[in-house]
């Protein structure tokens, strides 16, 4: 067995989206950081996961990769509830935009990024052991047959619903078994389907969607209310076609399938995202049904959130301590994720009874309210994690894209969050904001005016409505609010070092 003498201070476990994105993140934040990865270098050229809803294009317009994926994606402007169309931009003009982009293509994106960045990717290397203690991991991996060791400071299993990190933790993946299926794929057609004809259900299947993801290549998604069927089993183009025409009437001229697969729609998720030194994330951590688009979203979401902490930790920069937020704030996140999924999945099965519900649901989905909450949910924008403390309605919650006059110059508020740094923004000029001296390197100071709609005494922001104006706003590295200073508050020094020191000592 060979040995790698170099220590890094973290070892990520698989290149998928999730995988990448907290390297990338990791490696902002000075972090020495690998990937190894089972698979050959180089993406599968799937659609697999193909939505991307409009929390992660905030994280990646954060870190100012946006850009690259809206030139390659297709705006998706409404949101899908069980496959009940809403339209939240109609509600509020400013609700940021999801996207549809094959997965394929997010991981060209990120690996480009991490690569960049200097992230160190092992490829066809694949993790078989690992072993922990009070000061590393130590990994075993098998390269081109033979077997080598890496050491970290701390190990991420980003490696799936079949993650082996995860089992060597000896964590029971516990939830419900799958009673129905999915066939997915990405095909050509000889006649694509029109827009109202791109989503729907009948009561035979359940439900379907055609999504144009590429030039001349559409993913289709057909649920089989069947028993569950071997996922290693081939899709075959005929069983393709044949639940085709079974699900929508139509082929809609099935010429081709570059990529066909099988999902079961059964809901798990691990009772711990932390084992010491070894951390879960992304599918590795929870998997649920397709619907709904979730998984790689909460994957990149997690991965951003523990990637400045485990950064500010590994480079000596904050208490170990803070590590126990991750599972604190995510693993809520994720049960919730899971029971609405549960819900969606629920309502678009066939039968008299779940016909009767839909109708309900299908009138409350009509109002605004119901609308805008339900949207909010599904495009992770309306996390907010409980602190149990704080009065503002933004304590906790993601800071909007809101324009900034900086020096005359109009700037977006994600410009000014591209290095993953903390960031303390002052929009009152009689404020002077007293940080202690140890954190003054570390917090990006900036005084701004703020353009938003509103008045002196409240905002109205995209996709949370009003709140009280604000002051003053303390946020982390992964945009969420920390503490706040409203327009009618004196400036209080001591509540805003508690938030510093809670966040980064």
């Amino acid at each position: 067995m060979d040995s790698i003498e170099k220590l890094y201070d973290v070892i990520v476990a698989g290149a998928g989206p999730t995988g990448l994105m907290l390297a990338c993140e990791l490696k902002l934040m000075g972090v020495n950081v690998t990937i190894v990865e089972r698979r050959a270098q180089g993406t599968t050229g799937e659609s697999r996961a193909p939505g991307i809803n409009a929390r992660s294009m905030e994280n990646f317009r954060m870190r100012g990769m946006a850009e690259e994926f809206e030139k390659h994606g297709n705006p998706l402007k409404a949101v899908l509830f069980s496959g009940m169309l809403m339209m939240p931009k109609a509600l509020d003009p400013d609700f940021p935009d999801a996207l549809i982009l094959p997965q394929h293509q997010t991981e060209r994106i990120l690996t480009k990024r991490a690569t960049e960045l200097g992230v160190d990717i092992h490829w066809a290397t694949e993790l078989i052991y690992f072993t922990q203690d009070e000061n590393q991991a130590n990994v075993f991996v098998q390269q081109n047959g033979d077997i080598k060791q890496l050491s970290a400071k701390y190990l991420a299993g980003c490696d799936g619903g079949n993650s082996v990190v995860r089992r060597l933790c000896g964590e029971s993946f516990t939830g419900e078994d799958p009673i129905s299926h999915w066939i997915v794929a990405d095909v050509q057609l000889d006649t694509p389907p029109a827009e109202n004809e791109r989503f729907g259900r009948n009561l035979k299947i359940g439900t379907y969607q055609v999504s144009n993801v590429e030039e001349d290549w559409f993913r289709v998604s057909l649920m089989k209310v069947t028993p569950p069927i071997d996922r290693s089993q081939p899709v075959t183009l005929e069983e393709l076609r044949q639940a085709m025409i079974e699900g929508i009437g139509t082929d809609f001229g099935l010429r081709s399938a570059r990529w066909m697969s099988r999902f079961g729609d059964g809901f798990r998720q691990v009772k711990k995202y932390r084992y010491g030194r070894v951390f879960l994330l992304g599918d590795a951590a929870h998997t649920h049904s397709p619907i709904g688009g979730q998984g790689l979203n909460l994957g990149v979401q997690d991965a951003v959130n523990l990637g400045w902490k485990l950064g500010m930790v590994a480079t000596g920069k904050a208490s170990v301590s803070l590590l126990d937020s991750f599972e604190e704030e995510r693993h809520p996140v994720g049960a919730k994720v899971l029971q609405m999924a549960k819900a969606q999945t629920a309502l678009i099965k066939p039968g008299a009874q779940i016909e009767a519900l839909r109708e309900i649901v299908n009138t409350m989905v009509e109002v605004p309210e119901v609308t805008l909450h339900l949207s909010r949910i599904l495009s992770g924008l309306g996390v907010r994690y409980d602190w149990g403390e704080g009065f503002h309605t933004m304590l906790g919650q993601r800071i909007p894209n809101i324009k900034l006059l900086i020096n005359g110059v109009e700037k977006d508020l994600f410009s000014l969050m591209h290095k993953a740094r903390p960031l303390l923004l002052n929009f009152n000029a009689e404020n002077n904001l007293e940080i202690p001296y140890a954190y003054q390197s570390s917090i990006d100071i900036i005084k701004a005016v703020p353009i938003v709609k509103g008045n002196s005494s409240v905002w109205n922001l995209p996709a949370i409505g009003e709140v009280p104006a604000i002051n003053s706003v303390f946020i982390r590295p992964d945009g969420f609010v920390a503490w706040v200073q409203t327009a009618e508050e004196q400036f209080n020094s001591e509540r805003l070092n508690e938030a510093i020191n809670k966040w980064l000592k």
